[in-house]
């Protein structure tokens, strides 16, 4: 089940992260050209103040999103998953929910998160060294008929 979390669930997150082992290092988020990795629960509690967060639960947190929007810039999804098969879910509530809603994915290219996120309408944008950006984009009401045919991106592969 996929809930929506607020400062009360600060613990939980932060119990996730330090039981979850983030392996690709795309769980953080940046200020002043620096990445802020969101392992400390002081960086959660800034974060929940400001940013949407959503939970997978079963019985206990197994997969978070944060759907992390900077001053006027992109809106970001950073996600840490206990296992693959909760990214699914993940991506469908956000197919779902956030279609009117252009978002980014910043992640490495061997990350599964990578993979997943292309199956539920993630292009590929761009790529720098061993990491990727990719890009869903604002999904109209007119083309909604005709979604995979009216992208205006590059799906090219990296």
């Amino acid at each position: 089940m996929i809930t929506r979390f607020n400062h009360k669930n600060n613990i939980d997150i932060y119990e996730l992260t330090k039981r979850v082992k983030d392996f690709y290092e795309d769980f953080y988020f940046t200020k002043n050209k620096q990445r802020i990795f969101i392992k400390e629960l002081k960086d959660i509690e800034r974060i929940s103040k400001y940013q949407e967060i959503y939970g997978v639960e079963e019985k206990e947190l197994k997969a978070v999103v944060i759907i992390y929007r900077e001053k006027g810039y992109r809106t970001y999804l950073k996600i840490l998953s206990e296992k693959t098969d909760y990214l699914y879910d993940i991506f469908k509530f956000i197919a779902w929910n956030f279609e009117k809603t252009e978002l980014f994915i910043k992640t490495k290219k061997n990350n599964p998160i990578a993979k997943v996120a292309q199956r539920f309408f993630f292009n590929f944008l761009g790529s720098r060294g061993e990491e990727i950006l990719l890009i869903k984009p604002k999904r109209e009401k007119k083309d909604a008929n005709n979604y995979k045919q009216n992208q205006r991106f590059n799906t090219r592969q990296p």
